[in-house]
C-alpha cells in the first residue's frame, strides 16, 4: 500500500476534466494484487474516480477465463485488497443462493406459497405470494415507501421484530401480478425461510453451503457475524452535494448495531476478490457443469429472465429479472455491469449503485467493484458503469487478437 506515485489531472464527475481553476492534485493511496499490463485502463479509471473526489476508496476485481487478471484498490485515505466493504444489496444472491439450493434438493418448489413455511406472512393480501414472486420482486409488499424504510431502519437490530413488522405488512399489488424492487423487506422473509427450512440461522447457512464452497476466506465474508473478519469494515463517507445521502445514513451504515445485525438483504460485508470467487462458481458451472454451488439446470434457471418487460415500481425502468439477480438481457437497463456486457450476464448492484458484481457467460468474465462512498445516485451509475466497462474494453480488445 503506497501513494500512487503518478498523479493523474483530476476528473469531473461528469467524467471530463476539471477547468485549472478548480483542479488540485491528491495523493492516491494504491495496493495492486494483480493487474496484467492490459488491464491498466481499469486501475486509470479507478483513479480517476477517487481523485475526482467522488469516491474515498475502491476495490476492483476481475476473473477472466478462470484466472484473477486484476486485484486492487485505490483509495484517498489508506486501503487495499485485504480490506472489506459493506456489499449492501450485492449480498441478495449469496442469500438467493441458499434458497435455490434447499429447493434443488427438494425441501420446497419455486411454487410453494411463502406462507406453507411463515404461516404468519399470509394476510393482508400475501396470502398467495410464492418463493418465485420473493425471488423476482413480484411479492407485492416493498418497503420503498419512507415511512415502511424508516421502521425497517428502527429494527434491522432485531430480525424477530423485523420479521414480525413485514409479515404484517399489507400488499401493495396482488402477488404476481405487478413488481417493484423489494429493498430488505422480500430477503428479511427470504432468509427466515431459509432458516425454517434448513433448522440452522441463517448466518451459518450461508457461510457452510455457498462461502466455503466458494473458495471464499473464512476471514472475508460476513453477514450478521462481522467478529469473524479479521479487520474492520472500511468506514462509510457521503458527499456534501445535493442528491447524495444524508450524513445521518452514512451514521447508520456505520454503527456497530448494523453491521452486527441479520440483514439478510442490506448487510453482507466481504472483498471485491471474494465475491469475484462467487460468480467464478457460477460461470464455472455454465462454462463446463462443474457444480460447487448449484447444478446446470439450477443455474440457468436462475440466469433466466423470468420477468421482463414490466416497468419495475421502485426503480420506474424495465430490469429483466432472473432469480435473486437481475439480468442485462433483451432489454438492457441497469448498465453497471457496462455497455458491453453480453446478454445473459447476471449480477447484482448495492446501494443503488455504489457496488456492482456480476458475471458474463459470454466472456467468461466475472467482475467486483466496491466502495465506501455514497453519492447522488445518477453520479454513482454512471461510475460503475464506466469502471465494468472499462474491463469490458480490454477482454474485448485482447479477444478480437485471439
Amino acid at each position: 500500500m503506497r501513494p500512487s506515485a503518478k498523479r493523474l489531472p483530476i476528473w469531473s464527475h461528469a467524467g471530463f476534466p476539471t477547468t485549472a481553476r478548480f483542479a488540485r492534485l491528491l495523493a492516491v493511496y494504491e495496493d495492486v494484487h494483480t493487474l496484467d499490463d492490459a488491464f491498466e485502463p481499469v486501475l486509470i479509471e479507478a483513479r480517476r474516480q477517487v481523485q475526482s473526489g467522488l469516491r474515498p476508496s475502491i476495490q476492483v476485481a476481475a476473473n477472466w477465463r478462470g484466472r484473477i487478471c486484476v486485484d486492487f484498490a485505490v483509495g484517498l485515505e489508506p486501503t487495499s485488497v485485504t480490506a472489506h466493504y459493506l456489499l449492501w444489496s450485492s449480498i441478495k444472491p449469496f442469500v438467493a443462493l441458499g434458497l435455490l439450493q434447499l429447493i434443488e434438493a427438494g425441501a420446497a418448489s419455486l411454487e410453494d406459497r411463502i406462507a406453507k413455511f411463515i404461516p404468519e406472512f399470509g394476510c393482508h393480501g400475501k396470502e398467495s405470494a410464492t418463493l418465485a414472486h420473493l425471488l423476482t420482486h413480484r411479492g407485492g409488499f416493498p418497503d420503498s415507501a419512507p415511512e415502511v424504510a424508516r421502521e425497517l431502519s428502527r429494527l434491522q437490530g432485531n430480525f424477530r421484530e423485523a420479521l414480525a413488522y413485514v409479515c404484517d405488512m399489507p400488499a401493495r399489488w396482488e402477488p404476481g401480478k405487478d413488481r417493484g424492487y423489494h429493498p430488505r423487506s422480500g430477503w428479511i422473509v427470504l432468509g427466515e425461510v431459509i432458516q425454517r427450512l434448513s433448522g440452522r440461522p441463517l448466518y451459518e447457512v450461508i457461510r457452510q453451503q455457498v462461502v466455503q464452497p466458494a473458495g471464499i476466506d473464512a476471514d472475508a465474508f460476513a453477514l450478521g457475524d462481522p467478529e469473524r473478519l479479521s479487520s474492520h469494515p472500511m468506514h462509510v463517507q457521503t458527499l456534501p452535494r445535493r442528491g447524495a445521502p444524508s450524513q445521518a445514513e452514512a451514521n447508520l451504515w456505520n454503527a456497530d448495531s448494523t453491521l452486527s445485525a441479520l440483514n439478510p438483504g442490506a448487510v453482507g460485508i466481504s472483498r471485491a476478490n471474494q465475491v469475484v470467487r462467487f460468480y467464478r462458481c457460477l460461470l464455472d458451472t455454465l462454462e463446463d457443469r462443474r457444480s460447487r454451488l448449484l447444478g446446470y439446470e439450477m443455474v440457468r434457471c436462475a440466469t433466466f429472465p423470468h420477468v421482463v418487460g414490466i416497468q419495475d415500481r421502485t426503480f420506474l425502468l424495465d430490469i429483466p429479472w432472473g432469480l435473486g439477480m437481475h439480468l442485462k438481457h433483451v432489454r438492457p437497463s441497469l448498465d453497471d455491469c457496462g455497455r458491453s456486457a453480453t446478454p445473459g450476464t447476471f449480477g447484482h448492484g448495492g446501494h443503488f449503485l455504489v457496488n456492482t458484481a456480476w458475471g458474463d457467460p459470454g466472456k467468461n468474465l466475472a467482475f467486483c467493484a466496491l466502495s465506501n462512498g455514497l453519492a447522488p445516485s445518477r453520479d454513482g451509475r454512471v461510475a460503475v458503469e464506466r469502471l465494468s466497462q472499462s474491463v469490458h474494453e480490454v477482454v474485448d480488445q485482447l479477444t478480437r487478437r485471439d
